[in-house]
């Protein structure tokens, strides 16, 4: 790749754009619409999801890159992004979306395209992870527990239904047992809690309306530490009734902690997810809050 055909690098998941070739060509008419030059595409694979592609696309010259897929996806170009000042378009092809939706990026990959070749840049903050062993890097949310087990739906079903997966998925999720977990925030002491879940937040809006960390923003330089140890029926009552109504309740249903930086581990080897893709098991979870690492483009007005 040459820093002349860089300008514009897309980093597009095949299966979710129907194809290599059916994405360049839609990508080069959605350019030409705008008066843009055609970016130039390169895939995702099983073994790079896209922080390399968006490392090569830095290093070639690029001063935007497109990132066309599922969070996964979008996470893992966002990571080769962190701290180089090009910006990150979000064209969003999965079933969460979730970076797209808290920055305002539209969920139409015509009028997401827009955006991202021709709106502002807007600096966010990312998530430096540390999952014992290896480093990586976090746009949205972080988990270990129940809400890994939630979001491991069939992928097929997900295509299928939609997000609609993810209360399929809960009904083998509900057995899932109460551990103890402790979270250290800014390197003070642990604090030790029976809990079925604890979720690492950069911003809170999540799928249909539910908002599992009202007080966090996607530019406020804090991460959000939530225990949710969901133990009675009250618990999970009122917990599900806060999230719909993004009301920020901080009591023995769900503890939520601010700073910038935190350890949590587990009593028990425990499922962990990041921006919604299920990683190996593990009883450790450590992050630090990275302020105004990534740039993104959003809409120019609001």
């Amino acid at each position: 790749m040459s820093a002349v055909d860089a300008e514009c690098v897309a980093v597009v998941h095949p299966h979710k754009s129907g194809g290599l070739a059916a994405a360049t060509e839609q990508l080069a008419r959605w350019a030409h619409d705008l008066g843009r030059p055609a970016p130039h595409v390169v895939a995702t694979t099983v073994d790079s999801p896209g922080t390399e592609q968006a490392r090569s696309a830095v290093a070639a010259g690029a001063d935007l890159v497109l990132a066309w897929g599922g969070d996964g996806t979008v996470n893992a170009v966002a990571g080769g992004l962190a701290g180089s000042g090009v910006p990150l378009g979000i064209l969003p092809a999965g079933t969460g979306n979730l970076l797209a939706r808290n920055v305002g990026v539209p969920l139409g990959l015509r009028d997401a395209a827009t955006v991202a070749l021709t709106g502002r840049d807007r600096a966010v903050d990312l998530l430096e992870l540390g999952l014992g062993g290896r480093v990586t890097t976090c746009s949205v949310m972080a988990g270990i527990g129940l809400d890994a087990v939630l979001i491991d739906a069939p992928e097929n079903l997900k295509n299928v239904i939609g997000p609609t997966a993810y209360v399929v998925n809960g009904i083998r999720a509900l057995g899932h047992r109460t551990t103890r977990f402790g979270v250290a925030v800014d390197g003070g002491p642990p604090h030790w809690y029976s809990a079925k879940s604890v979720l690492v937040v950069n911003v809170g809006g999540l799928v249909a309306g539910l908002d599992v960390a009202p007080e966090a923003e996607v530019a406020d330089g804090l991460l959000h530490v939530i225990v949710l140890p969901l133990g009675t029926p009250l618990d999970l009552a009122r917990t599900a009734g806060d999230l719909a109504l993004r009301r920020a309740r901080d009591d023995r249903s769900r503890r939520h902690f601010a700073g910038r930086s935190v350890v949590v581990v587990s009593r028990e080897s425990q499922p962990r997810q990041v921006d919604g893709d299920v990683i190996d098991d593990g009883r450790r979870l450590e992050a630090r809050v990275l302020p105004g690492a990534l740039l993104v483009r959003v809409p120019s007005s609001g």
